[in-house]
C-alpha cells in the first residue's frame, strides 16, 4: 500500500450537476459492512453520482483499501479537513473520503455543518457523509441551532440526519428544543426549514413561564412562533390573579392553578396579537370553577374569550351553572354575554345539587358586581314554584332572583301577578310587590 503526505492545501471538485437516487442510509459501522452498500459491484456499474462536490485540508494521506471486495481509493484529511457540497461546509479535525468521487466522507472530532442559506449550523464529535444520499449523519449528542429572522432555535438529541438538499433534519433519541419562548421535550422529531415547521411525536411535552403542556404529537412553527398539539392535549398553568375584599377595601395577589384539556391545542402568534384556542371536549379546570365547550379561544392572554358549542361555567362558590352554545368574555370589562338557548341552573353550594333553573334569549354577566342579567322571555322554575317575565337579575352573593316585566309566577295551581317578584332560588322562597293580582284559571294576564 503506497502513501502520500501533502503538507499543503488540497482540493478535489467534480464539476457534473444531477444528484442520484436516495438509498437507504446505514450508521458509520454497518455502512462498509453492507452487502447492498454504495460500494457493491452493483453499484460501481451506474453511471457516477453528478453532484459537484470540492473537499480539501492542509494535510492529505492517501491510502488504497478493499472495500466489499472492490479497491478504492482512501484519502484522509487534517487540519482546517472540510468539504463542500454544493453551499454547505462540512468540517472536522480528520475527514476519510472514500472513493475518487468522494461518495463517503468519515467525519472525526469537532464536526461543523454549516447551512448558510438557511441559518443553521450542526455539530457533533462524529459523522458520515453520504454524498449520493445528499446526507450527513452526525452522532454523540449532535447539535442544531438555527438563527433565522430575530428567532434562535437550539435543538439536542442523540442521533441527527440531516438532508442537505432538502433542508429537513431527522432527529432521534430525547430531542430537546429550546427557543426564546420554551422548552419541548421528545423522543423524534422533523424539522423542515422550507415549511418552517417542525413535528415532535412521542408524547413531547413543552415548558413555558408558568406552564407545562403535553399531548401526543407536536408541531412548532418556528418563524410564526406557533404551536398546534395533537391528542389529548393538556395545560397546567400556574398564575398570580388580584383578589379584592370589598369589605375592608384591599386586594390581595391569589396563586391560582389551572387544568386545561381538550382534542387539539393551537397557539398562533399574529404579529402582535396570540391565538390559544382548544378544539374537542375542551375543559378548564380550577379550584373554584370549571368551563367546558366544544371549542375554548383565548386573546390578549386570557382577556378576550370566546366558547362555541355545549357551553357550560360552573361557579362553585356562589352555587350556579351557566349553559348555552355561544359565549363571550371581556376580561378588562368583566362582562360576559352568553346566547343560543342559555340558562342559570341554580345549585346548593355544598352538595351542589341542582335547586332551580333560569332560561332567556341572552344572559349578561357582570363580574365587579356578582351579577347576572337575563333579557327576554324569562322563565324561571324553582321547587314549588314557575315564574316569568321580560327581564331579571340574579344578584349571586344573596342567592337573589328580581324578576320584573309583567312578571307573573304559578305556584299550587295559583298564578299569581304583581309589579315585581324576587325570588330565591335555593331556598325556594318568593315576595311579590307592587300590585299584587291573582289570575283565575283560564284568564291571560
Amino acid at each position: 500500500m503506497k502513501k502520500l503526505i501533502l503538507l499543503f492545501v488540497f482540493s478535489y471538485s467534480f464539476l457534473n450537476a444531477n444528484p442520484s437516487p436516495i438509498p437507504l442510509l446505514f450508521g458509520s459501522e454497518d455502512f462498509l459492512k453492507k452487502e447492498d452498500s454504495i460500494f457493491s459491484p452493483e453499484k460501481k456499474k451506474e453511471t457516477k453520482d453528478k453532484i459537484p462536490v470540492m473537499w480539501g485540508g492542509s494535510s492529505l494521506t492517501q491510502e488504497e483499501r478493499t472495500i466489499n471486495g472492490i479497491p478504492m481509493k482512501v484519502f484522509i484529511l487534517g487540519g482546517g479537513a472540510y468539504i463542500m457540497h454544493k453551499n454547505i461546509k462540512l468540517s472536522a479535525r480528520e475527514i476519510e473520503i472514500i472513493g475518487e468521487d468522494a461518495l463517503v466522507g468519515n467525519l472525526k472530532g469537532q464536526v461543523i455543518v454549516e447551512d448558510f442559506q438557511n441559518g443553521v449550523t450542526l455539530t457533533a464529535s462524529k459523522g458520515i457523509y453520504n454524498k449520493m444520499a445528499g446526507t450527513v449523519s452526525l452522532e454523540n449528542h449532535p447539535v442544531l441551532l438555527q438563527k433565522k429572522d430575530g428567532k434562535v432555535v437550539r435543538i439536542q438529541c442523540e442521533s441527527i440526519v440531516r438532508y442537505l438538499e432538502e433542508a429537513k433534519t431527522n432527529l432521534a433519541g430525547k430531542v430537546v428544543v429550546t427557543s426564546d419562548e420554551f422548552q419541548v421535550f421528545g423522543e423524534d422529531a422533523i424539522f423542515s426549514e422550507k415549511d418552517d415547521r417542525m413535528d415532535l411525536s412521542g408524547e413531547p411535552f413543552l415548558f413555558s413561564e408558568n406552564r407545562f403542556l403535553i399531548g401526543q404529537t407536536l408541531t412548532y412553527f418556528v418563524k410564526e412562533g406557533s404551536i398546534q398539539l395533537e391528542g389529548d392535549a393538556t395545560i397546567y398553568q400556574v398564575s398570580y390573579e388580584n383578589k379584592k375584599d370589598k369589605e375592608k377595601d384591599t386586594s390581595s395577589k391569589e396563586r391560582v392553578v389551572t387544568l386545561f384539556t381538550g382534542k387539539t391545542l393551537t397557539h398562533q402568534n399574529k404579529g402582535k396579537e396570540t391565538v390559544t384556542s382548544m378544539n374537542g371536549d375542551a375543559f378548564m379546570y380550577r379550584k373554584t370553577s370549571e368551563f367546558r365547550a366544544n371549542t375554548l379561544e383565548s386573546r390578549r392572554n386570557n382577556k378576550d374569550i370566546k366558547a362555541t358549542g355545549n357551553v357550560s361555567y360552573l361557579d362553585k362558590e356562589n352555587g350556579y351553572r351557566m349553559e348555552g352554545g355561544l359565549l363571550s368574555y371581556d376580561k378588562d370589562k368583566g362582562y360576559s354575554y352568553l346566547t343560543e338557548n342559555p340558562r342559570i341552573v341554580f345549585l346548593d353550594k355544598k352538595e351542589l345539587n341542582e335547586k332551580g333553573q333560569l332560561t332567556a334569549v341572552f344572559l349578561e354577566r357582570f363580574d365587579e358586581r356578582f351579577e347576572t342579567v337575563a333579557r327576554g322571555d324569562v322563565q324561571v322554575e324553582t321547587q314549588s314554584a314557575t315564574a316569568t317575565g321580560e327581564f331579571a337579575t340574579y344578584y349571586e352573593k344573596k342567592d337573589e332572583l328580581v324578576l320584573e316585566g309583567n312578571p307573573t309566577l304559578v305556584k299550587d295551581s295559583t298564578k299569581v301577578s304583581a309589579g315585581k317578584i324576587i325570588l330565591f332560588p335555593k331556598s325556594d322562597r318568593a315576595y311579590l310587590t307592587d300590585g299584587l293580582k291573582v289570575i283565575p284559571n283560564g284568564e291571560k294576564k
